[in-house]
């Protein structure tokens, strides 16, 4: 297990990755069991207030739609969902190689240093741009 702790903190760990990905996960997970099984529902304050419809609206009727196989209806619910989940589950496979001691996979070196800011800027732009796009359509 010692080898898996990365002295240098502000360097990736592929273990420190797939935890924060595994706590975002059981909340989303909790989240859609509370909707599966209680028919509980979390409304959305900014769709409340104003009637413009987040990034994250209609998440948890997604993973309701992909529980059941209905991708078209996923899609419909959040589309920024149905994709994110195939690149999370990628790149959780490639950090549970890299902390069993495989291969690290890097992006391109163009786009080095990916730094968490870096990557927390080009999530936060997505969502931006995916928002306007719902919105819009």
């Amino acid at each position: 297990m010692a080898d898996l702790v990365d002295p240098d903190p502000q360097s990736f760990s592929p273990v420190r990755a797939l935890a924060k990905l595994l706590g975002f996960t059981a909340v989303g997970a909790a989240v859609a069991a509370g909707h599966l099984i209680f028919d509980w529902g979390l409304p959305c304050p900014l769709l409340t207030v104003t009637g413009i419809q987040c990034p994250f609206c209609g998440s948890t009727r997604a993973v309701g739609a992909l529980l059941a196989g209905d991708l078209a209806a996923a899609w419909q619910f959040n589309a920024l969902l149905v994709l994110a989940i195939p690149l999370l589950a990628a790149c959780a496979l490639a950090w549970i190689v890299e902390a069993l001691g495989g291969p690290a996979v890097r992006p391109p070196v163009a786009w080095r240093p990916m730094t968490q800011t870096r990557v927390y800027w080009i999530v936060s732009a997505v969502c931006v741009v995916f928002m306007v796009v719902r919105n819009l359509i």
